[in-house]
């Protein structure tokens, strides 16, 4: 069920822009409608409210904070900024730049977080290693604006394409070595 909730949500993304918490809604109502179960505006809400509650993965923290001493961090995340701070307060980083749909009108995978990054910071792409946990979301698109990437498959999924990251690890512990 979570591909079927993922090619639900990417459908109702590439549609008009909305703020995330009204893709979460959108994209639950519709997932559950393809099961012919109606669900209410509060039940989708209640489902979107949860994105809050959210816990970062056990080594986050730990790996975030090592990698801070070296390297300039940056989020480029498809979430509202309201919710990307409640979560940057869960890390407790000081991140170096945070660039979201809701800043850009526009969702990962298209390539507007990537464009909006490279003119902030005034860095060439070499430069730039982009680590994301979707294959969809993060991989094709950084892949395919010559970046190199690493994705982190926790649920060990199989590539879905002829797109593949230079490096693929199951947490973030690994970018410990690089």
């Amino acid at each position: 069920m979570p591909e079927k909730y993922i090619e639900t949500e990417l459908e109702i993304e590439q549609k008009q822009y909305k703020k995330y918490s009204e893709i979460l809604q959108l994209s639950v109502i519709e997932l559950f409608k393809k099961f012919n179960v109606k669900l209410s505006g509060k039940e989708a809400e209640s489902f979107s409210d949860l994105i809050y509650f959210w816990p970062p993965f056990p080594e986050t923290k730990t790996v975030l904070k090592k990698l801070k001493e070296k390297h300039k961090l940056v989020i480029l995340s498809n979430i509202d900024d309201k919710i990307i701070k409640k979560s940057i307060e869960l890390i407790n980083i000081d991140f170096d730049g945070v660039i979201t749909a809701e800043q850009i009108k526009s969702y990962k995978p298209s390539f507007g977080h990537w464009k909006k990054m490279l003119e902030v910071f005034e860095i060439p792409k070499k430069q730039v290693l982009h680590v994301g946990a979707s294959y969809i979301h993060d991989v094709v698109p950084a892949k395919k604006l010559g970046f190199t990437t690493v994705w982190i498959n926790r649920n060990k999924e199989k590539i879905k394409g002829k797109i593949k990251p230079e490096f693929e690890f199951t947490d973030l512990l690994p970018l410990l070595d690089f």
